[in-house]
């Protein structure tokens, strides 16, 4: 079936000045049918019609202006900054990486006070720029692995049945293992939670309660605050960058 994002991925390649051929040949790798990539060209341009796909054709070779948009064509400093789709990845990744840590990095800071029923020093600049400093790094390293690995990660998904079943864009990609992991991890953060809140009610008595009581309200916060702004990210990214890497 022809859609927007496989539209959207050809005018993309096109414009950057990818062979038609190269387009052909990496949209049947991940999976299009023939039919599918003609359909496509022809929406795209009426009067251009790609070659047909031949199992036993070469590959043809991606200009040279262009290989940098092919993941994985070259790899040299020049090709990357000058490859659209690489820069693309790198800024969303970074920036909306960065307004991510920033908001854990608030909240936990918040959090952290409540874990000890002690409202002071909740703002910290030294933290703040720290949270920036590491999201634009760590983000961009981020976007960096995603654009080489994207590819591989795409192909092992759609060959698993399990996989290619709850996983069918990159929105899904991001999100539905980042919420079973912090379901998961939450479900442990819990137990021992409890259970040093109770040696320490049993301890100390009611002085405890207190301050268990803010660890727990805390710990309902952070883990909210957390699914929110990922699940924000998530569909962010995938909005930004889904023209990039068409499922």
């Amino acid at each position: 079936m022809v859609t927007d994002q496989l539209l959207t991925f050809i005018k993309s390649q096109l414009s950057l000045g990818v062979s038609k051929d190269a387009i052909v040949q990496m949209l049947s790798s991940q999976g299009w049918s023939s039919l599918d990539i003609q359909q496509a060209f022809v929406a795209v341009n009426p009067t251009s019609v790609p070659p047909p796909i031949s199992p036993s054709a070469p590959i043809s070779p991606v200009p040279p202006a262009s290989q940098s948009a092919v993941p994985g064509a070259g790899f040299s400093m020049d090709s990357l900054q000058k490859n659209k789709k690489f820069m693309a990845t790198i800024t969303n990744f970074a920036i909306y990486g960065t307004i991510l840590y920033v908001v854990e990095m608030i909240v936990g800071m918040i959090v952290s006070a409540m874990h000890f029923s002690a409202y002071y020093s909740v703002f910290s600049a030294g933290a703040l720029v720290s949270a920036i400093i590491f999201g634009v790094i760590g983000m961009a390293i981020g976007g960096a692995i995603f654009y080489f690995l994207y590819g591989p990660i795409h192909d092992w998904v759609k060959r698993t049945p399990f996989l290619s079943r709850y996983i069918h864009d990159m929105f899904t990609l991001f999100w539905k293992p980042y919420l079973v992991i912090a379901i998961i991890m939450a479900a442990f953060g819990l137990l021992g939670m409890l259970g040093f809140g109770a040696t320490m009610v049993a301890v100390t008595g009611g002085y405890a309660a207190v301050g268990f009581g803010g660890l727990f309200i805390g710990w309902i916060i952070n883990l909210v605050v957390q699914i929110a702004v990922y699940y924000w990210y998530a569909k962010t990214i995938s909005a930004k960058l889904s023209p990039y890497y068409p499922w």
